[in-house]
């Protein structure tokens, strides 16, 4: 089923709104830089242009969250760029396929949110960009049946960034694997 920006918007705002004493909370999976594991990629499909466009050297083993995003029971991987991409507003990130190999996402933030509702079969991704102490952007990206698209991108400030993470803190924080996993 494919959604219109409009209809996209409207589940972002609904995602957003305050909570009612009898609605269920928002939860979801929290990925950030502790998130990620060392894990060497299959060098197939999109993966060797990824590291290259990720500012990875040559031989450097990637950071990589890997988990099933879409339910096919094959593992995807969440690759962060290397640590020259990334600043004080976040790192680059892309989804990449464990079928197909495919650069299916493009992100920018931390953190990384996957709330728990998929359209077209794969999670709705939210980010967090911090602009300064008190501020950043919040987007949201959906997945169109071919690859992810940003939809919608709020500024938020003072009190209200204080409150999103405050409706965010259900999300569930993931710890990167332990040393040595990877294929």
């Amino acid at each position: 089923m494919k959604l219109t920006r409009f209809a996209v918007l409207i589940i972002t705002i609904l995602l957003l709104l305050p909570v009612r004493a009898e609605e269920r909370p928002l939860s979801g999976v929290w990925i950030d830089r502790g998130s990620m594991s060392l894990f060497k990629l299959p060098e197939a499909g999109d993966i060797p242009f990824l590291l290259g466009d990720f500012e990875y050297p040559e031989n450097e083993v990637p950071r990589v969250f890997v988990f099933d995003f879409n339910g096919d029971s094959l593992e995807d991987y969440f690759v962060e760029s290397y640590r020259s991409l990334c600043g004080t507003g976040g790192c680059m990130y892309a989804l990449v396929d464990g079928k197909t190999k495919k650069r299916i996402g493009g992100f920018f933030g931390a953190p990384i949110l996957i709330p728990d509702k998929k359209i077209n079969g794969y999670p709705i991704i939210q980010s967090y960009a911090h602009l300064n102490a008190a501020s950043g952007n919040f987007v949201t990206y959906v997945f169109d049946g071919n690859k992810y698209q940003m939809v919608a991108t709020v500024y938020v400030e003072g009190k209200s960034v204080e409150e999103l993470f405050k409706r965010l803190s259900a999300f569930k924080k993931m710890k990167a694997a332990a040393p040595g996993i990877g294929s």
